[in-house]
């Protein structure tokens, strides 16, 4: 019963979950962290209770309903919910031996499982899989109308203006934290799509979150910006749109079919200033680049903060949605940590390369649609203790740069011990975090570096031969298994080790 015990001390009976941050997604994590100390069973099966729990709130909320449980047995709603999942939705059910609080769940076994079964035929849910997060229906799309092409809210589309949040039925509203974008109901998806106004490029269905990280890099027109890992695109002209489609944009995608989705998405934008590269960003020359003052960098991740939203991935074809709606993390326990930990430096490695290679580079924006911390928190806490970056002058951006009124922020505790040149707090309060589904989206993380503007780099940067190789260190972390390419750093060893072996 311990389990359960433990899972009930992070549930509140509210209304909604998403009353209560230490039953988000992502505040979960941290709080069960916290409370490691007083639990008696393992963390991780608490956490996937309480997950799995969360998800499935609204239907077992009807079932408690339904069957008059809490009013039949003295048992606290908390303890009710994670018991009433594991026999209704768990394929082991309930797992706790014999006792009070069990028993008095399955005296009631035969009504709550008729209640189930009711429930479920009234939805019209032939299957669990079919049934989406807690709270999913209403779950929001959001609408960026592209500046590049269209000047306002396209007067075509078939919506009635409204101020209310989220947008009811045939409404849509502007989101009060990212210009030109708009929030209506998922449920006009299909609608949305076959409008002109989409075809045309005039409108771009992209996440908020997803909006953060060019507003938060905000180029000036004129500037010269690289995305780093840039498919299938959505950042990538929401960068040139913030530029008014004038400087340059430089767009890379290593992999040849997303580069090829990469073009079109820039061509159907009309973002003229976007100059895609098939290649590895990590193998750019920074020579070539000099006058390159911002990058934003958006690498492969777990994909832990997307959840399937119902109708999209059958609706929308794979070239032109933002991220990967229909994926999300498959892996758990040993097999997740290993894969957080390759992504981790695969993250790193990257983000290195975006700060110390560009010598005019004055600020770079680092994000993820995860809610894992180990790719998020713990990647921003290695770059900011890496010695070669912070004698670049590289600091954490503040909150009043970092959409200051958006009310999720970092995650404090992993930041702890770091108390020069920024105090955790500081770190922690310019990061952005976005839970899924109960913040109006997928789960994301954002975190800006800058420095000084007239900061220039001592190294001299050339534009190859070996002193470039004999000066440059490398990275300290190993690269991701999961990488894809040779890395500068292995090509330059190469290339002295040649050198040496013709001298000799």
């Amino acid at each position: 019963m311990n389990l359960y015990l433990d899972a009930s001390k992070f549930i509140t009976p509210k209304s909604s979950f998403a009353e209560s941050s230490p039953s988000n997604f992502s505040d979960l994590q941290s709080a069960i962290q916290k409370s490691l100390a007083s639990l008696k069973s393992d963390p991780k099966r608490v956490y996937a209770l309480l997950r799995s729990t969360i998800r499935y709130k609204d239907i077992l909320d009807d079932v408690l309903k339904q069957a008059e449980l809490l009013r039949y047995e003295k048992i606290s709603y908390s303890i009710a919910i994670v018991l009433v999942h594991d026999l209704l939705i768990s394929k082991t059910g309930i797992t706790a031996g014999k006792g009070p609080l069990k028993d008095a769940i399955l005296r009631h076994k035969t009504r709550l499982k008729g209640e189930f079964v009711k429930i479920k035929i009234k939805r019209g849910i032939r299957d669990l899989s079919e049934f989406n997060a807690s709270g999913n229906d209403r779950t929001i799309r959001w609408i960026r109308v592209n500046k590049i092409l269209a000047p306002s809210l396209v007067s075509s589309l078939p919506f009635t203006e409204t101020s209310e949040f989220p947008p009811p039925a045939g409404t849509i509203c502007a989101d009060r934290f990212i210009p030109d974008l708009y929030a209506v109901s998922n449920s006009h998806t299909r609608q949305l799509i076959s409008t002109k106004a989409y075809q045309r490029g005039e409108i771009i269905l992209q996440d908020r979150a997803s909006c953060f990280p060019a507003f938060i890099l905000a180029p000036a027109a004129g500037e010269i910006v690289i995305d780093a890992c840039a498919a299938p695109g959505n950042k990538t002209t929401h960068l040139a749109a913030i530029m008014g489609n004038i400087g340059k944009v430089i767009a890379y995608e290593l992999n040849p079919d997303r580069a090829k989705v990469l073009q079109r998405m820039v061509k159907r934008a009309g973002a003229s200033i976007v100059r895609v590269e098939n290649s590895d960003f990590t193998e750019s020359v920074p020579a070539e680049w000099t006058d390159v003052t911002k990058v934003l960098c958006d690498p492969s991740c777990s994909g832990s903060g997307i959840f399937r939203k119902e109708g999209f991935a059958a609706i929308v074809s794979n070239d032109e949605t933002e991220e990967q709606e229909i994926g999300g993390e498959d892996t758990n326990g040993d097999a997740l940590t290993k894969r957080l930990l390759n992504l981790s430096i695969f993250q790193t490695r990257i983000m290195k390369h975006a700060m110390t290679r560009f010598p005019n580079a004055t600020r770079v924006v680092y994000s993820t649609c995860s809610v894992h911390a180990e790719e998020n928190e713990d990647v921003v806490r290695k770059l900011l203790m890496d010695p070669g970056i912070a004698k670049l002058g590289w600091k954490a951006m503040t909150r009043e740069n970092v959409i200051p009124s958006w009310h999720r922020r970092g995650w404090r505790e992993r930041f702890q011990g770091m108390e020069w040149p920024q105090t955790p707090e500081e770190i922690a309060e310019g990061c952005i975090r976005a839970d899924p589904v109960v913040d109006g989206g997928i789960g994301f993380f954002v975190a800006g570096f800058e420095r000084d503007g007239g900061y220039r780099a001592k190294r001299t940067i050339s534009s190859g031969g070996d002193d470039e190789s004999e000066e440059w260190t490398g990275f300290d972390d190993a690269v991701a298994s999961n990488s894809t390419s040779e890395t500068v750093v292995a090509k330059r060893t190469r290339k002295k080790r040649k050198k040496t072996s013709k001298s000799a």
